[in-house]
């Protein structure tokens, strides 16, 4: 299993570490197979972190809060093999 073919999570999901990629995968199938998001978690301010076919990394907000509560599904965007998710913690 190469870091290609998964998925890596990190802050404010309930279990962070690697999902294994299928195919069709969205952001919010990573986000239930990481248990959903976290009690601290700012998901409006998620961002996906992907390398592009130059091996340049290329960094996406994903308003993930929008999605997993209201349902916005136009921010349920496609996941590629060896995507970073990061999640961060909200400010009080």
């Amino acid at each position: 299993q190469s870091s290609f073919s998964k998925i890596t999570v990190v802050g404010q999901v309930r279990t962070p570490g690697s999902v294994p990629y299928r195919e069709g995968m969205t952001v919010m199938d990573v986000v239930l197979a990481s248990g959903g998001l976290a009690e601290f978690a700012a998901g409006n301010r998620a961002k996906l972190v992907r390398k592009d076919a130059n091996g340049k990394t290329v960094e996406k907000r994903v308003r993930l809060e929008d999605l997993m509560k209201k349902g916005r599904l136009k921010e349920n965007v496609a996941m590629m093999p060896g995507d970073v998710l990061i999640v961060p913690e909200s400010y009080f």
